[in-house]
């Protein structure tokens, strides 16, 4: 079966609260002017000519477009050509966008039509606008054989963002090109209408394919979500004052909060990513350290917050360090570790999970 991802075109449907819960995160492009109704989808730097899709739509005038992504990147694109509050997505069907003469018939498991990527931006422009793209290329062209669209006109326009709203013929015009960056950057991209029961096209949606499932979290990111969900909002509290009076080097609020019990030196920090311990070594505050030390019969291992952490003792993670260690650190380290080194443990070890809540 072809590419189609229903997960990942639905999840534009979600509203701010569910996208956030999925690392996903909704950003406005501006309004695209629609004048012919005849779509394009490309990466406007290699392909500017090419073909608008087959199915064309109705409407005309100024129609929003927006990007979902996730840690830097652009998951999904999308046109709405109705009110997103207003459509019910259990009645809406989805069918790849084609150009003219394109057919899925013969199209193998998880392959699809999509455009090329080859200067890491997409867009969505009414074929109008690729027109005034062209003329302004020819007219830029004739003043300087050295004219680069992108480095003369786009990079200022897109700026830190990888958005940009661009007029080809200059601002108040009637064509628009909205140009994001695309997903993992260079590749092939495909795009969707979501249709009513009709079959009027709502939406259009480009789908980067940087992740499966509408979720743009990974599996550590889903156990780091499943942890600070496990932790009370008292124990929430009482972790990040930890963390706060060991990088502070606050004796009097390290032994309040270890002696109320919600707070363990060895216990993960969402806020910080990692444990008190870690930050009294990081911070190079001894007597913090010794402190909370001494709050355990013997030095554990650090807990994994992801999985994809290495798995070293607090003493190897103090001597890699780049700043020198305040001296007595490493030497109480040391301590600490063949005292625990003495403790016979069971050959299992323990889990990640009860690492994590230990």
């Amino acid at each position: 079966m072809a590419y189609l991802d229903i997960d990942n075109l639905q999840a534009v449907f979600l509203d701010d609260d569910a996208l956030s819960a999925r690392h996903l995160h909704r950003q406005p492009c501006g309004p695209l002017n629609i004048t012919s109704g005849r779509i394009v989808a490309c990466d406007p730097l290699v392909q500017p000519e090419r073909e608008p899709f087959a199915r064309s739509v109705n409407g005309r005038g100024a129609f929003p477009v927006e990007v979902l992504h996730d840690k830097g990147r652009h998951a999904l694109a999308v046109l709405w050509l109705r009110e997103r509050g207003g459509l019910q997505v259990a009645d809406l069907r989805w069918e790849p966008a084609l150009l003219e003469g394109q057919s899925q018939d013969g199209l193998g498991d998880e392959e699809f039509f999509g455009y090329p990527v080859d200067a890491g931006v997409g867009c969505f422009m009414d074929a109008d606008a690729a027109k005034a793209m062209a003329e302004r290329e020819a007219r830029e062209a004739e003043k300087s054989v050295h004219f680069n669209y992108y480095d003369d006109v786009l990079a200022e326009e897109l700026g830190s963002a990888d958005i940009a709203d661009h007029y080809p013929q200059g601002a108040g015009t009637a064509n628009n090109i909205l140009i994001f960056s695309s997903g993992w950057g260079d590749g092939s991209y495909p795009s969707f209408w979501a249709l009513d029961a009709a079959g009027e096209p709502v939406a259009l949606v480009t789908d980067f394919m940087t992740m499966t499932g509408g979720d743009a979290r990974d599996e550590n990111d889903k156990r780091s979500d499943a942890y600070k969900a496990g932790l009370s909002p008292e124990k929430m509290a009482a972790l990040d004052a930890l963390g706060a009076a060991a990088i502070a080097g606050d004796l009097t609020a390290i032994r309040s909060l270890l002696d109320a019990g919600l707070a363990g030196a060895n216990e993960i920090i969402p806020s910080l990513g990692e444990t008190a311990i870690t930050s009294a070594i990081r911070m190079n505050q001894l007597d913090a350290l010794r402190m909370l030390l001494g709050s355990m019969a013997s030095l554990p291992m650090p807990p994994l917050f992801y999985t994809g952490d290495d798995e070293e003792t607090y003493l190897v993670y103090a001597r890699r360090l780049k700043k020198p260690r305040v001296p007595g650190l490493i030497e109480l380290l040391q301590a600490s570790e063949e005292t625990a080194a003495a403790v016979p443990v069971p050959t299992a070890g323990k889990s990640l999970w009860k690492r994590l809540l230990s």
